[in-house]
């Protein structure tokens, strides 16, 4: 079966659909994906600026989708608040698409953001805060334990003979 051509339309049945309706569909689902966790409206302040899709079978390669954030662009997201009921759009930038055609060079967006963590310290403070917490949990377990270890022999109980008083 040769290969199909950009220009080219699948039919199904009655159907036609076109290579630009199918790569509307992909980013839907893509950022359908994206947009519905909870963290997704940090990404950007953690560093996460770009996402990657290829969408390929054996017949068709529709290339590659690229979401990335620009943080010079118009800010169209808005955020519900569950708490007040409000919908907010306070946030600089925004969430940009495109496609990559099959064999076109991918070039992630990079950003110099001086406020990104650093991920080595990130990760160092991470363990010693988890290190901390798990020592102390542990020290609250031994004390707990030998409290009832001395309250729970069998001896304590047992009155002193009459010859040691």
């Amino acid at each position: 079966m040769p290969q199909l051509q950009w220009e080219d339309t699948i039919e199904e049945g009655h159907n036609k659909i076109n290579k630009e309706q199918m790569r509307l569909t992909a980013s839907y689902h893509m950022k359908h994906g994206l947009y519905k966790k909870p963290e997704f409206k940090f990404f950007h302040s953690l560093g996460i600026f770009n996402f990657f899709q290829g969408f390929k079978n054996d017949d068709l390669d529709l290339g590659v989708f690229h979401l990335y954030w620009d943080r010079d662009a118009e800010n169209t997201m808005e955020y519900y608040d569950p708490k007040t009921g409000e919908r907010t759009n306070n946030i600089k930038g925004d969430w940009r698409e495109r496609w990559y055609d099959p064999g076109e060079e991918i070039k992630p967006v990079e950003m110099d953001n001086p406020y990104r963590p650093d991920p080595a310290k990130m990760a160092k403070w991470w363990m010693m805060t988890h290190t901390n917490i798990q020592a102390k949990i542990m020290l609250k377990q031994k004390e707990k334990a030998e409290t009832e270890d001395e309250e729970n022999r069998p001896w304590h109980h047992i009155p002193k003979p009459q010859w040691e008083n």
